[in-house]
């Protein structure tokens, strides 16, 4: 039986073909490739079928997380959008009322195993074109699309206190993106971050918020 999860994302595709094509090839970072647009989602190659809308993220099927990511940011961004290269958390975004959201961008295991191996993970981050930061006990800055970045705190533990990764979001995200699509996003970069440190099957979720609290933030929001 076919999940909503999947009948949502089979909507955006259909949603997605319906537009300009050319309008979206001229998007900042986007490759026209003929049968295809040719990008990059938290550092990895993205394709995005044309005639479909069949999104693929290193070779793979797009899950829900990547795929409503992409769709929003190629068809529902502000054209003029830009970069605001200053960072805060979600819940400081401009203009946002945040009701009760804010344990789906905690990660707990993530900051653990980066407790752990924190040279690794600095090695992932780089993979994906990361930028290792002087900030916390270190910091990366990586780009969601070619056009938006985002960095990652990181504490390390202590006597008192359990390792945190903090994620900070562009000023400016909410012209590329809507609100709820944060948390796709950050869905997104902690599945492939775990799966990279833990070298095991990913969840399509990554790890805390489950589907339905995911899906909780876009009913809420996606009004207005």
């Amino acid at each position: 039986m076919i999940s909503n999860y999947e009948i949502t994302l089979q909507s955006a595709m259909k949603r997605f073909c319906s537009y300009d094509m050319e309008s979206i090839s001229r998007k900042h970072g986007i490759t026209d490739r003929g049968e295809y647009f040719e990008t990059r989602f938290l550092g990895m190659e993205t394709k995005i079928n044309k005639n479909t809308g069949a999104v693929t993220v290193n070779g793979q099927p797009a899950d829900f997380c990547e795929g409503l990511s992409i769709f929003d940011w190629l068809c529902d961004g502000k054209p003029d959008a830009k970069a605001a290269e200053s960072f805060c958390p979600v819940s400081s975004l401009p203009g946002v009322l945040v009701r009760g959201q804010g344990l789906l961008m905690e990660a707990p295991e993530l900051a653990r195993e980066i407790d752990l191996q924190p040279e690794k993970f600095r090695n992932i981050c780089k993979n994906l074109g990361g930028k290792i930061l002087n900030i916390g006990d270190f910091g990366v800055r990586i780009d969601v699309f070619p056009d938006l970045p985002m960095e990652m705190k990181f504490y390390h533990s202590d006597e008192e206190f359990p390792p945190t990764l903090t994620f900070l979001w562009d000023a400016n995200i909410l012209d590329f993106v809507r609100y709820e699509t944060v948390y796709y996003i950050c869905g997104a970069l902690k599945k492939h971050l775990l799966h990279k440190m833990q070298h095991k099957k990913p969840s399509p979720w990554g790890e805390g918020g489950s589907p339905n609290g995911l899906t909780d933030v876009g009913i809420m929001f996606s009004e207005g």
